[in-house]
């Protein structure tokens, strides 16, 4: 009886152990994923900002297609088209409207 209790005893033990090892592997493991999932910044791309751009009238923008998308402002008599590819290469543009400056991101 004895013997069959320190059987009892030292397999609770071990399996304490392998638990606390268990957990201790389990906690690395989700630091590790979680170190890995969080990537380190990438540096900032080079983008020149567009400052007073210039414009041509809709007529000559030859290089422009139904499909393509730009972003349009109205203001007054005023109409602007910023075309969405240039401004993927620039990531800014600042230009003046009737009302004052503004800044067309993408």
């Amino acid at each position: 009886m004895r013997s069959q209790f320190l059987s009892q005893i030292h397999l609770l033990r071990t399996s304490r152990k392998n638990l606390f090892v268990l957990a201790i592997t389990s906690s690395a493991l989700a630091f590790s994923a979680t170190c890995a999932a969080q990537k380190q910044a990438q540096p900032e791309l080079p983008y020149t900002a567009v400052h007073d751009p210039q414009f041509l009238p809709a007529s000559s923008a030859n290089f422009l297609h139904d499909p393509d998308r730009v972003i349009g402002i109205t203001a007054g008599p005023v109409a602007k088209a910023y075309p969405a590819a240039i401004l993927s290469q620039h990531g800014l543009v600042e230009d003046q409207s009737p009302s004052g400056p503004i800044a067309v991101t993408w």
